[in-house]
């Protein structure tokens, strides 16, 4: 492994674009200069990038807690005017990401069903369906050459389309899945103008009228969908989820359902670009897709990291902190530990322990939708190898740059140039 600079730790901070664009280096410093945990003073919070006292912090949500740890208006208070839309709107509820039990049990346990494996089993061959159909959109003849923009003519439709399906919403208000997804994170990611703020406040506010006359629906006619099972799920003591809960239910699988997946695809086609050798290996070792879905969510990690608040004095790897201090966990930086990953800068389909990565999470706060986001990424690549026959960037594509974000790890564009199968899924 590279040496890292020994200044680097006091010249960048995650609170940089730059930083953010090519966060490698400051990752690697975090783990040979400062052992995995460093107060990042532009941020004004600690950083977690060390793998092993990650998973100790998460597994302890009494000391470390996830309740109004995603809330960042103390970093960055919003203009008076989203105030203005978010008090006419219905209040946010601390849920699933943004609790700890027994809370976050309580309601875990009423979603847990839709994204087990076996659910997301039956679901496959529409996936699938999904999958051949976007690509269908820009493909030639069968041994043709062709072009395509792989995040807006692949990696944003597909999880756009599967969340509408699950949800039960007509695939017309794709583009406005879309808008509402995109509302609900970039605020959090901190590097938004005041206007985009004001923009996401509206589209949320629209997000919330739309989804309550949907769930309204659902009650006077149920069907066969997610929305229907968050009206009719009930605790043991036969309790429904109030409308804000459903609510925010319904927006963080938004999120987590479709931004995140929709970068995991991006990240993934741009590692089969810049690693010709390894797409021949997973176009002759198919079954190694999992393994290289697993390799992609380590190394780029659509999610960056998410935030804890300390609930106590606690003393980490000889750093004290102080209750109300906060923490981010950098998965990113954690899922390229040496001391957890050899080489852990290369991407490797052989790689024996690539589903440990943290990527989404781990413990009780593990990603609800992380089955589904993996069988997307699967069977797109998948498909994909397939249908083309050959892969690499297009002649026309400028620098490759990130939407910039404290929390995503997203691709503007990529351009990618192919050849068509000879032999096409009839």
């Amino acid at each position: 492994m590279a040496t890292s600079d020994p200044d680097l730790l006091n010249q960048q901070s995650l609170a940089q674009p730059d930083t953010q664009e090519c966060p490698w280096a400051y990752y690697r410093a975090l783990h040979e200069q400062a052992d995995g945990l460093f107060f990042d003073p532009q941020l004004g919070m600690y950083v977690c990038a060390d793998y092993a006292l990650m998973r100790e912090i998460m597994r302890n949500t009494r000391v470390f807690s996830n309740v109004n740890s995603q809330n960042v208006a103390h970093m960055r208070p919003p203009p008076q005017e989203v105030r203005d839309i978010q008090a006419a709107s219905i209040r946010p509820v601390n849920i699933l990401v943004s609790s700890d039990p027994p809370e976050h049990t309580r309601v875990r346990k009423l979603l847990d069903d839709p994204f087990r494996p076996r659910a997301i089993e039956k679901i496959r061959p529409q996936i699938r369906d999904i999958v051949n159909n976007t690509i269908d959109r820009f493909m030639p003849a069968a041994g043709a050459a062709g072009e395509f923009e792989a995040v807006a003519d692949f990696a944003i439709p597909i999880p756009v389309t599967v969340i509408a399906d699950i949800l039960g919403l007509d695939r017309k208000h794709a583009d406005a899945i879309k808008e509402w997804s995109d509302a609900s994170v970039e605020p959090l990611g901190m590097m938004i103008s005041d206007q985009r703020w004001i923009e996401c406040a509206r589209h949320i506010k629209e997000f919330q009228d739309f989804i309550t006359a949907e769930l309204e629906a659902r009650r006077q006619q149920p069907r066969q969908d997610l929305l229907t099972h968050l009206v009719q799920a009930r605790d043991p003591q036969g309790q429904p989820l109030t409308l804000g809960e459903m609510l925010a239910v319904t927006q963080q699988l938004l999120v987590a359902g479709n931004e995140t997946t929709t970068n995991g695809i991006a990240a993934g086609l741009q590692l089969l670009l810049e690693n010709p050798q390894q797409q021949q290996q997973l176009r002759d070792n198919p079954e190694r897709m999992l393994v290289f879905v697993n390799e992609v969510l380590r190394l780029e990690s659509p999610v960056q990291g998410l935030f804890r608040v300390v609930t106590e004095d606690v003393k980490l790897k000889d750093v004290e902190l102080k209750a109300g201090a906060r923490i981010m966990l950098r998965y990113a930086a954690a899922n390229r530990d040496g001391k957890k990953y050899p080489q852990p800068d290369q991407l490797d389909i052989q790689r024996k322990n690539a589903g440990t990565q943290v990527g989404f999470g781990a413990g009780i706060h593990h990603c609800l939708g992380a089955n589904l986001a993996r069988e997307e990424m699967v069977q797109s690549f998948s498909i994909l190898l397939q249908r083309l026959s050959r892969i690499s960037l297009a002649d026309n594509q400028p620098p490759l740059q990130h939407h910039p974000s404290l929390i995503l790890r997203g691709l503007k564009s990529l351009h990618v140039k192919f050849a068509a199968a000879a032999e096409q899924p009839g």
